[in-house]
């Protein structure tokens, strides 16, 4: 990293070096970028491999402001989806290689340990499904409500009220997966990795230099991990709180 003539780091080369970190965790976590329209599709082309119509239907829907808004908002949600999907998937690795509670409790259980591993594997598979239905969801568009009173505005229109209630429910869910699934599971992960912090093979069991190595490296990543788990685990709690505004913001258009 360059220096400039006073000694001070320079700041185009951490610039420079923050956006690679950037680029590099967006690859990694299949993170799509917001830019121009044309920008957007391909962003979103490049990982769903959109069709001609597809690719119109986003380009008209994106010059409306609604539309607009729309496509954020999704486009959101499904790089939500993604970093847990990414996240969980490393919490998996670590907890197979790096991990081992039962050892460190003295117990000889490795269903434990299994059990760890699996649990992380599924919550992968939640988040993949939750990143393909909001992607569907970004396909269909933003849904209109039907019109608030029927018979030249005489008589209520039950089907509107009905219709709001069901764009509330995405909001919901996702409320719902934050604080009740990802959560907890990014604390829990905290927690095993905190108390169960060991390579597969016991450093114990190499020799020197070797077991020096592998228990500074296995001290090094369960600490990292730990930290990262603690700070999903606060965000998850801050999506799952703006889950909910969302769900309360449409339900401030029922018809009462």
């Amino acid at each position: 990293m360059g220096k400039n003539p006073g000694g001070l780091i320079d700041g185009a080369a951490v610039r420079t070096l923050f956006a690679r970190l950037t680029a590099a965790v967006n690859r990694l976590t299949c993170r799509m970028a917001r830019g121009s329209t044309e920008e957007t599709i391909a962003e979103i082309d490049k990982r769903w491999h959109l069709d001609e119509h597809q690719r119109q239907f986003l380009g008209e829907l994106d010059s409306r402001k609604s539309g607009a808004a729309f496509i954020d908002e999704k486009i959101q949600d499904i790089n939500r989806a993604a970093f847990h999907r990414s996240a969980f998937a490393l919490n998996a690795f670590i907890q197979l290689l790096f991990v081992d509670l039962p050892a460190q409790l003295s117990l000889s259980f490795f269903p434990l340990k299994l059990m760890l591993v699996i649990a992380n594997v599924l919550l992968v598979l939640v988040a993949h499904t939750s990143m393909r239905t909001d992607f569907r969801s970004l396909l269909a568009g933003p849904n209109t409500l039907p019109p608030k009173r029927r018979c030249w505005g005489l008589l209520s229109n039950p089907r509107y009220n009905k219709a709001v209630k069901k764009h509330s429910r995405p909001h919901a869910r996702a409320a719902r997966k934050e604080k009740s699934f990802y959560r907890p599971a990014y604390f829990g992960n905290a927690v095993t990795i905190f108390f169960g912090d060991q390579f597969i093979i016991p450093a114990d069991k190499l020799i020197f230099p070797f077991s020096f190595i592998v228990g500074k490296v296995t001290g090094l990543v369960a600490t990292l991990a730990m930290v990262f788990d603690v700070w999903r685990g606060i965000r998850a709690g801050d999506d799952a709180r703006q889950a909910g505004e969302r769900e309360v913001s449409v339900y401030r258009d029922l018809d009462i």
